[in-house]
């Protein structure tokens, strides 16, 4: 995890801006009842649907033609939960197209993405189920463990992760603690996001970030596959605009195009449409209702300050 990946596609930056990330949405179905998804806070469409991996094959077809270069599986919903999911990850390895998936993994499947990040969140039943809605912690680290055991002989190039988001700093270590025995490539700790970042504006929020930042930093000492999140780093730090926003491309279960991942109700147009990058261009967004902290703080900085020197650019 980086917050400079965005500086490998100059030729993007300086004006090419074509989209780097495609994430798709596979359903809005979940098996999980998570108080802090970013999709529960909005109205949403409640009719139930899952992509067809036909639908699936021509969205992809048309985003590598964009320029795309990897795919993350995520929602919406739970993507292990779409109808054609083993077909759609089969077509994505023989085609030899990067991707990745964000998961709850309580359905355990054999896969051979880039990465596989488990959102596993607790240390025993009860801490599971405040985080996930559900009780599940036992049968999800069962998943993990039987594909850490299959990943070896595998899919040994997929980057094996698991995941807390972090409410208070204790939660590190119980978290660490009971976990550290499952064989995983990273243990990530990632803040909780937040319209306007209202989850860290109360009278403790300062105290909590920097005793959590200075916990995870004293584990990544006693085991390099702590890693903390580098969203820790922009807490409370709003863009004025997403300069970057043309890096990625966000598209729902029915192949709408949104604003971005964290904005599932704005849709600027569907991924088919043969004028979508204008479209999506030409889109514009309420900052004041950004998450923060939000990946794209990152990269939109990065992009910002080169725009800032562009017309200075020609004095070497």
């Amino acid at each position: 995890m980086a917050d400079n990946k965005i500086l490998y596609y100059p030729e993007r930056i300086v004006g090419d801006y074509r989209p780097i990330t495609a994430d798709i949405f596979l359903t809005n179905i979940c098996n999980n009842n998570c108080p802090y998804c970013t999709y529960k806070r909005w109205e949403m469409d409640s009719g139930i649907y899952s992509m067809k991996a036909g639908e699936f094959i021509s969205y992809v077809e048309r985003l590598r033609e964009m320029g795309v270069r990897g795919f993350i599986l995520t929602g919406g919903g739970e993507p292990t939960m779409c109808e054609d999911f083993g077909k759609i990850t089969r077509y994505l390895e023989k085609e030899g197209i990067h991707y990745g998936i964000n998961t709850n993994f309580n359905k355990l499947e054999y896969i051979k993405p880039d990465y596989l990040k488990v959102s596993l969140d607790g240390w025993n039943e009860d801490s599971y189920k405040e985080s996930r809605g559900v009780y599940g912690y036992e049968r999800t680290r069962k998943n993990i463990q039987a594909y850490a055991w299959w990943k070896k002989t595998n899919s040994q190039d997929t980057a094996l992760g698991i995941q807390r988001v972090v409410r208070e700093p204790g939660e590190v270590y119980r978290f660490y603690a009971a976990n550290r025995d499952l064989d995983v490539d990273c243990i990530v700790f990632r803040p909780i996001e937040s319209t306007g970042g209202v989850a860290y504006l109360d009278e403790y929020a300062e105290h909590d970030i920097r005793e959590t930042i200075e916990a995870v930093k004293d584990l990544e000492k006693m085991d390099s596959r702590v890693t903390l999140n580098y969203k820790w780093n922009l807490i409370g730090e709003r863009e004025e605009r997403c300069t970057a926003q043309w890096a990625q491309i966000a598209v729902n279960e029915r192949g709408e195009v949104m604003y971005c991942c964290h904005k599932p109700y704005e849709i600027v147009g569907h991924v088919l449409d043969d004028d979508i990058l204008e479209k999506k261009a030409r889109a514009h967004t309420d900052m004041e209702r950004c998450d923060i902290p939000c990946r794209m703080t990152a990269p939109n900085k990065v992009v910002a300050g080169l725009e800032s020197q562009r017309e200075k650019a020609c004095f070497i």
